[in-house]
């Protein structure tokens, strides 16, 4: 018997329990007993809201092409998995539950959410027809999964990787921490550009650096920056050995300024000027200016000596570059560089973004409503030439869509390139870089479509260390006990991991949370020591899931095959997310890919071609196709779809659809 019509949405859940019932992924499994395998490692989607048509779509391929390499003879496994720590979910619980909850509290609320929301998606991923391991999935949040990435972490450590270091790294005021560089997108931002004068403190030297016998007026460098609130923590100016500047004399003093770019300084000013003199930026290093707001505040009362870098370029602005170590990665290795102490670099901003209430003249005040503060007080001080307003492209948390900033704050790191690790293990290091290691692996991989291997390989080239921790309580913990006075770590660290993990396997990383420094270390050693509440950054979690998952908790059913996945299968956006951290854990544990192929596939967007969205409404929610028109509908449409690229579809596209699949109906039922 078959039917003329198909009935989808009303048969289609009764398939779906009986293949439950019948147990049909386990029969498929013993049916392909001793065959070769065939795995496609799952890209743990985050176990937070409703799946969309992006889920459906990715699931639905996993699907199509497991259940094709099963059909050819293989053993073809589908293991789904889940991404359970992290962000949004916090965000989540706050949102529901406030700020103010305890560490054990948000840990245990999170766990429950994040249980419900996996519960919630694998009943919508199996009513698409996705078969695979449903009653044993992994988790990253399992006791075992949690534990293993703790080993995962010692492991690299041991191989000379990981450092703690002072760094600018991107700061998200919404998230209150750090963010890894697969955590920005850029989108437009209005800021104010303003040029401000720093006076010459030592005349005298600045005439000798340009020739002349003396100054017959007050000299000042000009810098040109979009970031205003950076200007208080100023602490070095930066020019160019190679680049030639001059020294104009205007109505408002004698300016420098790089020489190609004094005509457009002048429209800008307002001013006329007269080139006095020249001279190399090698012959200005070393010439100390006075902070703009040195006269109007003893808390300002500093000089900003002259550093040469090349990254100060006559492309636009000044030629100088205003330096705030503390706030631009190119600023604190120019400073460093030149011999400024750590402890030494002003760093005001705070983490939700205000200044330290005791910071002079801004204490108390968010940075982006303290701008205009700034400026106008630049202005009172006579300091300031101009400003504009400007509209620019701008890094923003992914997550909150909100600016981000470069703050320094003292991290743990993988490094990309030569250094010493913490705690390397004798003889474990390998001898090449892990950026070299990486891009060795691209090239033993197989990329469908072939340019996302130049995408990914541009990615690791130019990346720069990956900052892996985080300043919050849902996550694997960086099982770390640091000296009060020192900050160096105990000397019995990778024992202590091991114990970390052992107790984290028994109880999660709720377990860690509750141990006390006095059970780890002993009374007399615990008074030294404070116990880090730093976490592991989610994409360590989702990049270590070939070791702590493929080769841990699901080890049994991928034993006899090679170290790596067939496949690995997402959207393009994760060349800078999964593909890319596992890329790097892989690279640093086992110096390979985790994967033998990439495959990506585009985004779901409307017909205009605009991405889904639920903002812009314009999306198709897989749930309401199922109810009106079946799975097999999405699932047709998918397999119909050139997903190399972007994937449009909206009603009338499915409708096309729904006429394709009745006339193969018809197809199959004249035949039979």
């Amino acid at each position: 018997p078959f039917p003329m019509r198909g009935d989808l949405p009303k048969r289609e859940p009764g398939w779906v329990k009986e293949w439950e019932d019948k147990g049909l992924y386990k029969r498929l499994r013993d049916a392909r007993h001793g065959a070769p395998k065939f795995i496609l490692h799952d890209g743990p989607p985050y176990a937070n809201g409703q799946i969309h048509m992006g889920h459906a779509v990715n699931k639905i391929l996993k699907d199509m092409i497991t259940k094709a390499r099963q059909l050819e003879g293989f053993d073809a496994l589908y293991v789904p998995g889940w991404d359970c720590h992290g962000l949004p979910i916090e965000n989540a619980i706050e949102k529901k539950h406030g700020r103010n909850l305890s560490r054990d509290d948000m840990q245990a609320k999170s766990r429950a959410y994040a249980t419900e929301q996996i519960a919630q998606q694998m009943v919508d991923f199996q009513r698409l027809g996705v078969l695979g391991e449903w009653d044993n999935p992994y988790k990253t949040m399992n006791f075992a999964n949690e534990a293993g990435e703790i080993r995962a972490f010692k492991r690299v450590m041991e191989r000379g990787f990981v450092y703690r270091g002072l760094k600018p790294v991107y700061w998200c005021f919404d998230c209150g921490s750090s963010l890894a560089e697969f955590e920005i997108e850029y989108a437009d931002k209005k800021s104010t550009t303003l040029d401000v004068a720093f006076k010459a403190h030592e005349p005298a030297k600045l005439a000798a650096a340009f020739g002349l016998p003396a100054l017959a007026k007050d000299a000042f460098v000009v810098i040109w920056t979009t970031t205003a609130w950076t200007i208080p923590a100023n602490q070095a100016l930066n020019l160019n050995p190679a680049l030639t500047y001059a020294l104009v004399d205007t109505e408002r003093g004698l300016l420098v300024l790089a020489e190609s770019l004094v005509e457009d300084c002048m429209v800008r000013y307002g001013l006329t000027g007269t080139v006095l003199a020249t001279a190399l930026g090698e012959k200005l290093g070393g010439l100390e200016f006075e902070h703009p707001l040195y006269d109007v505040d003893a808390g300002y009362r500093r000089l900003s000596p002259v550093y040469l870098a090349d990254y100060a370029t006559a492309d636009d602005g000044t030629g100088i570059v205003h330096s705030s170590p503390a706030y631009g990665l190119e600023d604190f290795n120019s400073c460093v560089s030149h011999g400024l102490a750590l402890d030494a670099i002003l760093n005001p901003v705070q983490g939700n973004g205000t200044y330290a209430p005791d910071f002079p003249l801004f204490g108390g005040q968010h940075i982006w409503k303290a701008v205009p503060v700034v400026i106008e007080a630049l202005r009172n001080a006579g300091r300031l030439m101009t400003t504009k307003e400007i509209t620019h492209s701008y890094p923003h948390c992914w997550r909150h869509k909100t600016p981000v900033i470069y703050r320094a704050a003292a991290q743990w790191f993988i490094r990309m390139d030569e250094g010493e690790g913490v705690f390397t293990k004798a003889g474990e290091k390998p001898a090449k870089t892990l950026r070299q290691i990486a891009l060795d692996a691209i090239e033993h991989t197989s990329f469908y479509p072939e340019n996302g291997k130049a995408r990914l390989h541009d990615m690791i080239a130019g990346r720069p260390d990956w900052c892996i921790s985080r300043q919050r309580s849902w996550g694997v913990p960086i099982p770390f006990f640091l000296h009060k006075d020192s900050g160096e770590l105990h000397p019995r660290t990778m024992d202590i991991m091991d114990q970390a993990a052992d107790i984290v396997e028994k109880g999660g990383i709720e377990a860690w949370s509750r141990v006390t420094p006095e059970e780890i270390l002993g009374a007399e050693d615990a008074v030294c020591y404070t116990k880090s509440t730093d976490i592991l950054e989610v994409w360590f979690d989702s990049g270590s899931t070939f070791f702590h998952a493929l080769r841990g908790t699901h080890a049994p059913q991928f034993h006899d095959r090679g170290p790596e996945a067939d496949l690995y299968l997402e959207g393009h956006d994760q060349h800078r997310g999964w593909f890319h951290s596992s890329l790097l854990l892989a690279s640093a544990l086992e110096g390979r890919a985790p994967y033998r192929g990439l495959l990506t596939h585009g985004f779901t967007v409307d017909s205009q071609g605009r991405k889904m969205s639920k903002s812009l409404g314009n999306g198709i929610d897989p749930q309401e196709i199922n109810k009106k028109l079946g799975a097999e509908i999405i699932r047709l449409w998918v397999a119909a779809s050139d997903y190399s690229g972007d994937i449009a579809g909206d009603d009338k596209i499915l409708a096309r659809v729904v006429d394709a699949y009745r006339r193969i109906r018809n197809t199959l039922r004249f035949l039979l």
